[in-house]
């Protein structure tokens, strides 16, 4: 059986895994990867351990193929050719514009796929890039590193602020911060540089900042952001009632937004008067959007509440794939490993995308759960790699074209059973009953004897 038999083999048995590997192939090669190092490394040289074989060893541990990157060593040790020390030593030095690096451009990759995979998916809002921003703190590591040993306090090694596309569900550039104690607004300035015309940015009121709104304005972009208690908010005029949503009443107030520097930022004041408060107790929400008056108030509403699917993106990273690894202590090392988490997540969102518009002609399409692709993933990688060396999937999927890698995947994904993917939400939870008894032990046996009796 050749080679190509044998792949055409695993995308009928396992077409998600098979589709995630030729997508590695492409977007995730050796030139590709190894491309970004040389771009962007200013202090760490090229040795004999390649920054791609980085990213690919911690693949591994991402999509839980291997339960440590101790493991994943052990696997490879003999191709490696280096010691466990030189392979540690070379993921604590990668620096974060690397790091940055590897998810912008290989989201880009990854939208040319999905751009040919589905020309006609619609935008949040017609006419509009839109963007929705958060931030990622990292948790705490293990006391591995000298200086925290002595520690009492959690090491934090870091966080970022990701940015979304909504529109294909792709995490399309991050800001690293080694400092896990520093703001997440602090980092407002370097994102600064990636604003541009027609874009519509989403945020919550922690990044709702004088600086942040105005340079997204000047930059001809748009924002809708939760106002910030702080925020200097002047109004222009009365707050008039535009409307009501399922969740309260609309009410709408032009107001302006000074910078201290005699310049005023027009805003329109979009108020939320709740039916029932919020978790926190807010009785409404009030959003800050320079968007022109064909966006109606309610069209703001709904759009802001999109922000949500960004903590769908960190529920995913914990629940389906090994997002933060926590014996890696130092930042740089943390940060790289949650970086390629987010590439991982991003090829997860290319399948998933894919497998709807090839069976979109079927009744019913369920909702696809990353879970169970990742679980396909994690148990079919091992068979996948002994079967077919890397050089042969390298060879079938590396120099494809973005509009011939997606017909590859659109062919790929009408093999799958999509009934194999479906998501399933649980019902609203149950207010646990209340416990009885002093003893710290029972017998589950011993309690099921008394339910039969």
């Amino acid at each position: 059986m050749s080679w190509n038999a044998l792949i055409d083999r695993f995308a009928k048995e396992a077409p998600v895994a098979t589709m995630v590997r030729g997508l590695m192939a492409n977007i995730l090669s050796a030139a590709q990867l190894d491309a970004i190092f040389h771009d962007q490394a200013k202090r760490q040289g090229e040795n004999e351990l390649l920054f791609s074989t980085v990213v690919d060893l911690l693949s591994l541990v991402v999509t839980k193929a291997k339960r440590s990157l101790h493991a994943a060593y052990q696997t490879h040790r003999e191709e490696l050719g280096v010691s466990v020390k030189a392979l540690y030593d070379k993921i604590s030095g990668v620096e974060l514009p690397v790091t940055q690096e590897l998810v912008r451009r290989t989201a880009r990759r990854m939208r040319e796929v999905l751009v040919a995979v589905d020309p006609h998916r619609p935008s949040s809002l017609a006419g509009y890039e839109v963007r929705i921003l958060d931030g990622s703190h990292l948790a705490a590591t293990e006391h591995r590193i000298k200086e925290t040993r002595q520690v009492r306090g959690a090491p934090l090694p870091g966080h970022a602020l990701v940015v979304l596309d909504p529109r294909w569900r792709l995490v399309v550039d991050i800001i690293p911060c080694a400092d896990g104690h520093a703001q997440e607004r602090s980092l407002l300035p370097e994102l600064v540089e990636t604003l541009a015309p027609g874009q519509l940015w989403i945020a919550d009121r922690n990044f709702c900042t004088v600086m942040w709104l105005h340079e997204v304005a000047l930059n001809q972009a748009f924002f809708n952001q939760r106002e910030h208690a702080g925020m200097p908010v002047e109004g222009r005029g009365p707050r008039r009632r535009v409307g009501r949503t399922p969740t309260g009443v609309l009410y709408e107030q032009p107001a302006v937004i000074p910078d201290g520097y005699g310049r005023e930022l027009p805003v329109r004041r979009i108020i939320l008067v709740l039916d029932q408060p919020t978790e926190s107790g807010d009785p409404e929400i009030v959003l800050l959007s320079n968007l022109p008056a064909e966006v109606s108030a309610a069209e703001i509403a709904t759009l802001y509440r999109e922000r949500w699917t960004i903590e769908a993106v960190f529920g995913e990273l914990t629940l389906s794939l090994r997002g933060e690894i926590n014996t890696l202590g130092y930042p740089e090392a943390a940060l790289l490993s949650y970086a390629v988490a987010l590439v991982t997540y991003n090829l997860l969102s290319v399948v998933a995308v894919t497998l709807r518009v090839a069976h979109k002609k079927e009744k019913n399409v369920p909702e696809i759960s990353f879970y169970y692709l990742a679980d396909e993933v994690t148990g079919i990688w091992r068979g996948m790699d002994i079967a077919v060396p890397a050089e042969n999937w390298n060879r079938r999927f590396a120099r494809r074209e973005p509009r011939e890698l997606a017909a590859d995947l659109l062919t790929m994904a009408r093999h799958a059973q999509l009934r194999r993917y479906r998501k399933h939400s649980r019902g609203p939870k149950k207010t646990p009953p209340k416990r009885h008894g002093r003893s710290p032990h029972v017998s589950t046996a011993r309690l099921l004897e008394k339910r039969q009796r």
